[in-house]
C-alpha cells in the first residue's frame, strides 16, 4: 500500500493516506459467481465515516465483476467520490504470480483510471491514454501511464475549478 500510495502522489496533487483496513460487507459477495459486486463495494465506501477525504480509492484482494460482465479490475462513480481497484487479477489470480515492479505499476494505472472517473472523465479512445477501457491485462500492461493531451487538459481544467477555493 505505501509503494501504491507514493505512485499515486507523483501524479495527483493531492494528500493521500492510507486507512485501516476493514472486512468486505457480505451483501457484496455473491455466492454463485464467487466474486464482488464491485458497485456495492461503492455503496460501502460511501456509507462509512469518511466525510473528511476529498475521494476514497478502495483496494482489496477480492475479484470483483458487475453484472454485464465476468470481471472488472475497478470502479468508479462518474464526477462521484468513490473508486474501488481489485489487485486479484492483476497480481496474477491463478495464473502465476507478476513481480512486484509490475504488480505495483497495474495497480498505479487502475487506481489513476478510476480516480480519474471520479473527476469526470469518460473513457478515452486515444491509444496508450491511462483513461482506455482495458478488458484484460494485455491491454491494461500497453496502455501509458499518462493521460493523452486531451484527457490532460480535461483534469487540469476540473483542478483548477475545483480545487482553488
Amino acid at each position: 500500500m505505501r509503494r501504491l500510495k507514493q505512485a499515486l502522489g507523483r501524479h495527483l496533487p493531492l494528500k493521500i493516506r492510507i486507512l485501516p483496513p476493514k472486512p468486505l460487507p457480505p451483501a457484496a459477495y455473491h455466492v454463485v459467481r464467487d466474486q464482488y459486486h464491485s458497485t456495492g463495494l461503492l455503496e460501502y465506501l460511501l456509507n462509512e465515516d469518511n466525510e473528511d477525504s476529498y475521494r476514497i480509492l478502495g483496494v482489496t484482494g477480492a475479484d470483483l465483476y458487475i453484472p454485464i460482465f465476468t470481471f472488472v479490475f475497478g470502479e468508479a462513480q462518474l464526477q462521484g467520490k468513490a473508486a474501488v481497484i481489485s489487485f486479484f487479477r492483476p497480481a496474477g489470480a491463478g495464473l502465476g504470480r507478476v513481480s512486484r515492479p509490475i504488480l505495483i505499476q497495474r495497480l498505479t494505472k487502475l487506481g489513476l483510471h478510476e480516480l480519474g472517473h471520479t473527476f469526470g472523465l469518460g473513457h478515452c479512445r486515444q491509444p496508450g491514454c491511462l483513461m482506455g477501457f482495458a478488458e484484460n491485462l494485455e491491454k491494461l500492461d500497453d496502455k501509458d501511464m499518462e493521460l493523452c493531451p486531451y484527457c490532460r487538459i480535461l483534469l487540469e481544467d476540473y483542478f483548477r475549478n475545483n480545487l482553488s477555493s
